[in-house]
């Protein structure tokens, strides 16, 4: 017996609420043609669904994104770091329990070994006479990210997916759709591990615009951009009997803000913006004058060594992508100026390493820097200049001496502890050479550098 089946399928949205609008209305529009056709349909997300650095969901801790998915009328979607990254544990437990569309992780659990939250291993769909589909979801662990920061426990992805698919086969499942969050070249270098076992990967995580599926090991690999301008459509025929794929078409359809809208979500996220503006709006600081750009850096280096209450604090220019205008400061000044969802740091550096960056930030080929990943916002952002709190030294030209730390003569040899955001912990990812061999002591679990940032302005009384 033969059954087809069409997968409408997004990923990573990150948030971009307006293309989301006409996302979903094609989803809808698309989903009733082929339902009115006699077709069978399901709708699955990859994951990072969700993003922090956009005002409507930090406003509501990710509470509209839910209700997106439901109006949307997806059948499951998967877990990304989005999801899992930010936000406290106990939210990301609430979130997960509330949402009406299911929540598929396989590869992380709680310290004790249950689902995290609402979660689900598994998923079995039954569509149509025949089709019975068995589904499941992983995520990129970012190594032991998670374990450290929330206290959970990975597990082996394969393995995992290995028993999975040994349950869902014994439940009766006919076609094994696997939705990842591991990204493009991390799905292709499985497929040779998973064939025989996946028909479909539904990528995600890498923002990979496949036009086309792709077709490796046997197994189907679709994946469709990000941030709301695609909605992947892979339509299989599946032998039911012999329990594969035997043939399939695949395409993306490229959205833009011509398209219409979907009055449903339009509705969701304007409410979402009427909680977000009163959540905006809280008076947290003021200044007699403009901050420049490079001053409000120099308050977020001083936020972080107050937080750390460490030698000294060092902030990268990126951290913000623009000063604020000068009178009472509100939260959403800052949130629209630092945009970035990097978690704050205590290292320890040398003398002679915190002199190493001090000299490096005169460096353009350094500062100008493009980062990606690790919470940075905007992606491809520079790096920029670093600024220090705590020190003070003489510069002429690009000459650099008589450096202090509060007060005293830097030692070269001593060991300084320093507050800083997660880019400045890694060479590999600031470019900032000095940087090197530096110790990790601590990170922030919860808060990100801007919310230190934001608690530190409210507490601050200096005009």
């Amino acid at each position: 017996m033969k059954e087809t089946l069409t997968i409408l399928h997004t990923n990573d949205l990150h948030g971009h609420y307006d293309l989301a609008l006409r996302q979903a209305a094609l989803i809808k529009k698309r989903k009733q043609e082929l339902l009115d056709q006699g077709e069978n349909v399901i709708v699955l997300d990859g994951g990072d669904h969700m993003d922090l650095s956009m005002n409507e969901c930090l406003a509501t801790s990710g509470a509209i994104h839910l209700e997106m998915l439901a109006a949307t009328g997806y059948d499951a979607m998967t877990v990304g770091n989005n999801e899992l990254l930010r936000l406290p544990m106990e939210r990301i437990r609430e979130l997960s329990q509330q949402s009406k569309v299911p929540w598929l992780l396989l590869n992380i659990e709680e310290a004790d070994g249950s689902q995290i939250g609402g979660t689900k291993e598994t998923l079995l769909l039954e569509v149509g006479e025949h089709l019975k589909i068995g589904l499941f979801g992983a995520t990129d662990q970012f190594e032991d990210t998670y374990e450290k920061k929330h206290g959970l426990r990975n597990k082996n992805t394969v393995k995992e997916i290995e028993l999975a698919v040994e349950k869902l086969r014994n439940d009766g499942a006919n076609l094994i759709i696997f939705l990842s969050h591991l990204g493009y070249h991390t799905d292709l270098g499985l497929t040779k591990e998973l064939s025989g076992l996946v028909d479909v990967i539904v990528g995600a995580h890498s923002h990979t615009v496949l036009n086309q599926p792709e077709v490796v090991s046997d197994i189907v690999v679709v994946q469709a951009g990000s941030f709301g301008k695609y909605l992947g459509e892979l339509k299989v025929t599946v032998d039911t009997d012999q329990k594969k794929v035997v043939n399939h078409t695949g395409h993306l359809t490229e959205i833009s803000m011509d398209d219409v809208s979907d009055p449903e979500l339009i509705e969701i996220v304007d409410r979402a913006r009427v909680v977000t503006e009163k959540f905006l709006s809280e008076i947290i600081y003021h200044s007699d004058v403009d901050l420049s750009h490079e001053e409000l850096v120099k308050l977020m280096a001083n936020s972080v060594k107050d937080f750390w209450q460490s030698d000294i604090g060092i902030m990268y220019g990126g951290a913000a992508s623009n000063g604020v205008t000068g009178g009472e400061i509100t939260k959403g000044d800052i949130v629209n100026a630092c945009k970035s969802m990097q978690s704050s740091a205590l290292i320890e550096l040398t003398g002679e390493q915190i002199a190493g960056l001090l000299n490096e930030t005169l460096d353009e080929e350094i500062t100008n820097r493009k980062v990606y990943g690790n919470g940075f916002r905007p992606q491809g952002g520079s790096i920029g200049k670093l600024q220090f709190a705590g020190m003070i030294w003489t510069q002429v030209d690009n000459n650099i001496s008589d450096i202090q730390i509060n007060g005293e003569p830097i030692d070269f040899n001593k060991t300084y502890t320093v507050g800083t955001g997660m880019p400045l912990v890694y060479e590999d990812v600031s470019g900032y050479p000095s940087v090197k061999g530096n110790k990790l002591i601590d990170y922030s679990k919860v808060l990100m550098v801007k919310d230190i940032f934001i608690d530190y302005l409210r507490n601050c009384h200096i005009k």
